[in-house]
């Protein structure tokens, strides 16, 4: 479990989703391009183009305003999971994630995400139970349930600290940071989304062990 913990939430939905294939705020070695985007398809949050097309075009360009599909103004529910039934979720508009909307891999993924994790689910049940519980499926639904988290928590302005004059209602929670990968230092992101590290000076941002292990 907590294995499966640093390799889904960790590498596959923080750093593959979020930092790679969102923000593009770091180069990852070629050879590893492929098995990194399937891995962060088996968080199972969707595939890849189409995560960075809802996280681009909707969170980050009208974040906390209409259009937002994570912000918790239209209610913590909305926020956690109700958005994903919002209209037009599902269209996303590829200008939006043109640079990687031609990619040969992407759109495989994209096109097959279904059977693809249904073929790793049925695998994985006939290797060992056990193992794919513990080690791919709870880690992976935990992987959405810290986005979702962090979003509510970070832009609902209960508390936390912000250091930068952002358009949004970002704030960081530096304890939730440490518990998410990073992903809770979210007024520092929004504040500068090209960064692959969230923290600032005297914050830590756990996945930056990631960084030199996958950086090109």
């Amino acid at each position: 479990l907590f294995l499966g913990w640093i390799v889904f939430c960790g590498l596959g939905s923080a750093t593959v989703l979020h930092r790679y294939v969102s923000h593009r705020s770091i180069e990852i070695k070629s050879w590893l391009e492929k098995p990194l985007l399937l891995l962060g398809t088996l968080c199972a949050q969707g595939t890849p183009i189409w995560w960075a097309g809802v996280h681009r075009s909707m969170h980050h360009k009208y974040a906390d305003k209409a259009g937002d599909p994570h912000s918790p103004k239209d209610g913590i529910f909305h926020a956690y999971i109700g958005w994903l039934h919002s209209k037009g979720i599902d269209n996303i508009n590829p200008r939006h994630v043109k640079d990687i909307y031609k990619n040969p891999f992407h759109l495989f993924l994209n096109k097959y995400y279904i059977p693809i994790i249904w073929s790793f689910l049925l695998f994985g049940l006939w290797l060992s139970p056990q193992f794919t519980l513990w080690f791919w499926i709870v880690p992976a639904a935990w992987s959405f349930h810290q986005e979702a988290i962090v979003n509510i928590s970070c832009h609902s302005g209960w508390f936390g600290v912000r250091k930068f004059a952002t358009d949004d209602n970002s704030y960081n929670l530096r304890w939730l940071g440490l518990l998410t990968w990073g992903q809770a230092l979210h007024n520092n992101h929004h504040h500068d989304s090209t960064s692959f590290s969230f923290a600032k000076e005297k914050e830590i941002d756990p996945a930056i062990i990631f960084k030199a292990l996958i950086e090109k």
